[in-house]
């Protein structure tokens, strides 16, 4: 799977991004989530800039669907059936790991 060099910052956002699309889907399974809203929590702490750098970097690894979209500082997407198997074998990782 290929990935672009980014920002070890950017990569935390990228992962707990990854990590709420895969819980927002769960919820609204037929609704593209914005990254803006999933990371509310974070937004003293990550720069308006990162979201689309989260976007674009689970776009090169393929872990969103064909649906989603970014402008601006915003992305709206879910996650595609790669991104859902990611989150599921890092959930399971870290059970078999505590």
């Amino acid at each position: 799977m290929a990935t672009r060099d980014c920002d070890p910052l950017v990569r935390g956002v990228v992962d707990v991004v990854r990590e709420r699309l895969f819980d927002a889907d769960a919820l609204f399974p037929g609704r593209a989530h914005s990254f803006m809203g999933l990371m509310a929590d974070y937004v003293d702490v990550a720069p308006q800039t990162w979201y689309m750098e989260a976007f674009e970097e689970l776009e090169a690894l393929g872990h969103i669907g064909i649906e989603a979209n970014g402008m601006g500082f915003d992305a709206h997407a879910r996650l595609s059936a790669d991104g859902r198997l990611y989150v599921r074998q890092q959930r399971q990782a870290e059970q078999e790991a505590s």
